[in-house]
């Protein structure tokens, strides 16, 4: 019973782990992020599109923008960094700048002059603060000429709490990225939906509802490989730690075998007054029933106590924040996968368990069982 306790509450506490670490992620990517990108092939994000993209049901707003790769160079240092070029709709609604903000403003959004909001890590590299100012190159191709620069000044400075998204990502005007991608450039249009965990039949309607000129994607499908393998991982987490429940089982077994060898008197006394094999066979299979039971409710009890545990009271990883994404131990349960799928397998091996000794108790010839009796 302690080892079915033991398998139970080993899986629930792994898989709310990483359940909640997978939920920390997809929250982390879509804090500031759009949940849909519409990229124009051959046509552009005009306001037509814009407002019939906005009427679609299930989404929120929608924005232009425009994405580049840049060398950002301040007085003491230089790195390159990933630029978002953004209108106002995009910056306060969609990806809601505002609510990331750290220390500083938004940058003016609307043309004013070339501002800019670095990432927390991005910012300390650099070794910016608001107010100073930053110098943006972008290259234009390699038979293109000189490449184009834009001093901006640092308005804010945002944190997302994931460090690849911290340490290489800046937001400014749209404008701003226009002039230094030059002319030609067509914006795109980032859109913001109510469920984001159905971002991707929203990006099929949008698809069919904005025709062949435009690219749609969703940051599910964006991120597909990395969730598929966090999925896969969980999977296998749970074949491994059920090898326990199965070691339970199998002690089970065993004991049940045992009782059998220690009852065999008995069960030859009860065949000669008639009891029916069936009969016998059940008494053995409730027994094991029993004690599976009682183990897996034990374990689920238990397992649901340290989740909650360490929900209220959270472990600080080493690291955290800088080697990984998350500062402290995540923990979600879920309440399918922990309260009936788990146990349920858990309660099915251990019936299966005592199921061989129960044949062996059914099968014993009464004769046999009571000849030195």
């Amino acid at each position: 019973m302690a080892g079915v306790m033991l398998g139970v509450a080993s899986l629930i506490i792994v898989l709310s782990v990483m359940s909640g670490f997978e939920r920390d992620l997809q929250d982390k990517i879509t804090a500031m992020s759009a949940h849909v990108w519409i990229q124009p092939l051959d046509g552009n994000a005009s306001r037509e599109m814009l407002a019939k993209t906005a009427k679609t049901p299930g989404v929120i707003t929608a924005g232009r923008y425009l994405t580049t790769q840049a060398l950002l160079r301040s007085g003491s240092s230089a790195t390159g960094a990933v630029l978002f070029g953004l209108d106002g709709r995009a910056a306060g609604d969609v990806i809601q700048l505002a609510s990331h903000l750290k220390m500083g403003r938004m940058p003016s959004f609307d043309g004013r002059g070339p501002e800019i909001a670095l990432g927390s890590e991005l910012a300390g590299q650099l070794g910016l603060l608001p107010g100073d100012p930053v110098v943006l190159v972008t290259a234009r191709g390699i038979n293109a000429g000189a490449p184009i620069m834009l001093r901006a000044v640092v308005t804010g400075i945002f944190e997302v709490g994931m460090m690849d998204y911290d340490a290489h990502t800046g937001n400014l005007p749209l404008e701003c990225v226009q002039r230094l991608l030059g002319p030609g450039v067509r914006p795109g249009a980032m859109v913001r939906v109510a469920d984001v965990f159905r971002a991707h039949e929203m990006s099929a309607l949008l698809q069919s509802r904005l025709g062949t000129g435009f690219m749609v994607r969703d940051w599910l499908t964006l991120n597909r490989n990395l969730f598929y393998a966090i999925r896969m991982e969980k999977l296998v987490m749970f074949l491994i730690l059920l090898t326990i429940v199965t070691v339970a089982a199998f002690n089970i077994t065993s004991s049940l075998i045992m009782t059998v060898m220690e009852k065999t008197r008995a069960i030859g006394i009860l065949s000669t007054l008639g009891v029916p094999p069936r009969r016998l066979s059940s008494i053995f299979v409730i027994q094991g029933v029993l004690v599976g039971a009682s183990g897996v409710l034990a374990g689920v009890v238990l397992g649901s106590a340290i989740c909650a545990v360490i929900a209220v009271y959270p472990i600080s990883l080493p690291g955290g924040g800088t080697v990984y994404y998350l500062t402290t131990l995540p923990v979600r349960m879920n309440l399918l996968l922990d309260l009936v799928v788990i146990p349920v397998v858990a309660l099915a091996l251990c019936v299966l368990s005592a199921v061989y000794p129960a044949r062996q108790a059914a099968r014993l010839d009464p004769v046999e069982a009571i000849r030195y009796e």
